[in-house]
């Protein structure tokens, strides 16, 4: 039995281990607390971020197809119009020239000169019908805005742009386009890279398109960057469609401190835009 004087400081001593005890598992149950706070906020963010950059690609995706849409139309107008004003243009050049050409039979000087005249006024308006519908085919838009308006990127990437050509084709200058659209994507989606440089060059033989970025390397970023070639899904794929629909060649992957997307497209076959045939 423990002597009433000794009572009092065992009492205390097992009311501070109870305290402690309590003390520690409700400190123990704080921290367990926080951490599983932490956890949410992190998954609530990473989820915010998911989205976002599900909005944004979703929000590209409609620029695109919109762009696209109005290309078609612009292409079938101008297709229109010259299959049917032009066709319409050509049988009247035909018949003032057979026209021109019984008047002179006949002797009918002046009937011949009208005949001539008109003539010269149908082929100018055939002329001026073929420059309209080859810049709707073109888009109406120079070749330098077209690159400009692509490499504007919706995020904290600076996007560095040296072009080198000058114009280019409508259905070149719209695959340059869309390969800087979904390489620029995909380094905004698929990496951590600050910077990326778009290079375009006008060659004698060809065009050539590069844009790098600094996100890493297989050495640098092996978890990210080795399975990114995995997960490009379509985007990818269809630039290398478009480049390989011109004839051209498309290559990506590791180069230097980042990753590459390189296409080069041939200039057999292809007619310089009505800019630059004036």
């Amino acid at each position: 039995m423990v002597p009433s004087h000794a009572a009092a400081p065992v009492c205390a001593l097992v009311l501070l281990c109870i305290i402690a005890f309590m003390l520690g598992t409700g400190r123990r149950g704080l921290v367990n607390l926080a951490g599983a706070w932490r956890h949410a906020y992190d998954e609530r963010r990473a989820t915010a971020r998911d989205l976002a950059a599900r909005l944004s690609s979703s929000a590209e995706e409609r620029s695109i197809a919109v762009r696209m849409a109005t290309l078609n139309e612009r292409t079938r107008i101008a297709r229109d119009i010259h299959d049917n004003v032009g066709h319409l243009l050509t049988r009247a050049i035909m018949q003032t020239e057979a026209s021109k050409v019984v008047a002179q039979a006949r002797g009918e000087t002046d009937a011949a000169q009208a005949l001539n005249d008109i003539n010269i006024t149908l082929q100018e308006a055939m002329s001026m019908m073929r420059r309209s519908v080859h810049d709707l085919a073109d888009d109406g838009t120079d070749f330098a805005t077209m690159i400009e308006d692509a490499t504007q990127c919706p995020s904290t990437l600076k996007v560095q742009v040296t072009n080198g050509i000058a114009n280019a084709p409508a259905p070149v200058a719209r695959c340059c386009c869309a390969l800087i659209r979904e390489a620029l994507a995909n380094t905004v989606h698929h990496s951590h890279a600050s910077h990326a440089e778009v290079t375009l060059r006008d060659f004698p033989a060809f065009w050539q398109i590069v844009v790098q970025d600094d996100g890493g390397n297989d050495s640098g970023m092996p978890g990210e960057r080795r399975s990114y070639e995995h997960k490009r899904g379509m985007g990818l794929a269809d630039i290398e469609d478009r480049v390989h629909a011109l004839n051209g060649t498309c290559a990506f992957g590791s180069h230097g401190s980042g990753w590459r997307v390189f296409a080069s497209i041939p200039k057999a076959g292809f007619a310089l835009p009505s800019a630059s045939r004036a």
